[in-house]
């Protein structure tokens, strides 16, 4: 299985690897991976990660965080049929944003930015922690199947699996809704909207003057 989940662009008319936890289940790992992006103000920071980062199912995104993952387990048949050693493992890369020099910014602009590359950082691990909550759901309804034959048995996992698969991606989706109102009051969001703003008003003076030459 193998799935992408990512915060959606605002629309504005606008990998260190972690260990691997046997102690817990399922078994994870989870790879961080960066793309770079620079710029001076917040506005040119925001530009850069829309040029520079991820594309999910086709749309842009500040970050993401794919899932890979694989099961183990043998069908035992005795009185009734039973999955035995059963094992969820998941292998997590979450792609983040990085500024090649953060020391170009101002004191408030990189304020803004390092809370909202955490806000990223934050958001991507809470989808992993979605997709393991799914999946240890998953382990104890697999363990616990107990039916007259391995065929059954074996049908009754891969529906399950089925199941989990549809209703966490539910689940993501309805977090990453959520998130978007969190996104838009941000305060580095807010400050890119005030310099958008603050641009596009500049560049309509310039505009207007010529229009009024033009006509004497």
């Amino acid at each position: 299985m193998y799935r992408r989940f990512a915060l959606p662009i605002l629309a504005m008319g606008l990998v260190a690897t972690a260990p691997l936890f046997a102690s817990a289940k399922p078994v994870y790992t989870t790879k961080y991976s960066y793309y770079s992006i620079g710029g001076d103000t917040a506005a040119e920071i925001y530009n850069a990660m829309i040029s520079r980062g991820p594309h999910v199912n086709g749309a842009k995104a500040y970050a993401s965080t794919s899932a890979t993952s694989s099961q183990e387990g043998k069908l035992a048949q005795g009185q009734y049929c039973a999955i035995q050693d059963y094992r969820l493992k998941i292998d997590f890369v979450i792609r983040l944003p990085r500024i090649k020099n953060e020391n170009v910014l101002t004191g408030a602009t990189k304020a803004r930015w390092r809370q909202f590359s955490q806000f990223l950082k934050k958001h991507e691990e809470t989808h992993r922690s979605i997709w393991l909550d799914c999946a240890r759901d998953l382990e104890r309804q697999v363990k616990a199947i107990s039916v007259a034959n391995c065929g059954t048995a074996d049908a009754k996992a891969a529906k399950l699996w089925e199941q989990m698969r549809k209703s966490c991606a539910r689940k993501h989706d309805a977090f990453d809704a959520a998130e978007q109102k969190r996104l838009v009051r941000h305060p580095f969001v807010r400050l890119v909207l005030n310099q958008k703003s603050a641009m596009s008003n500049a560049a309509a003076v310039p505009a207007k003057k010529k229009k009024w030459l033009a006509a004497q």
